[in-house]
């Protein structure tokens, strides 16, 4: 009976102990305003043309979707130059010090995760047009 209760205890406290991280917790981590809807992390890795068409396809986004946009990579001068970041149509954001791979939100092989409230999807680089319908 013991064994079986503290089996119940420990399977209780490891739900608990295991939080799936959501845009709130992104939004936290990163000091910004918390979007409506969904929160699209960026790790700028991989196929350079694939990054640059997904790029692309998220400056045609319609001015007030409910997101934001949120890219992981150092301060960088072509990365600045990007006419994604210079034109956003919503709220975007550079984490250069990494900070969601500090907290391990984020893991260095991920390159596209989609943040909501009830959790995350994760998305490779060559599967962007998926992120996007998820977005739209």
């Amino acid at each position: 009976m013991k064994i079986k209760t503290l089996f119940i205890l420990m399977v209780f406290f490891a739900f608990l102990s295991c939080s799936n991280p959501n845009k709130s917790k992104i939004a936290g981590i990163l000091n910004i305003t918390e979007p409506e809807d969904w929160i699209l992390a960026v790790n700028p890795e991989g196929c350079k043309t694939c990054l640059d068409s997904f790029y692309s396809e998220l400056q045609l986004l319609p001015k007030g979707s409910p997101g934001a946009i949120v890219l992981i990579a150092k301060n960088t001068k072509t990365l600045r130059l990007h006419p994604l970041i210079e034109n956003s149509p919503i709220p975007l954001y550079l984490d250069e010090q990494k900070n969601l791979i500090k907290e391990e939100l984020v893991q260095m092989t991920d390159q596209i995760l989609l943040f909501r409230e009830e959790g995350f999807t994760s998305f490779d680089i060559l599967d962007y047009e998926n992120a996007l319908s998820e977005i739209r």
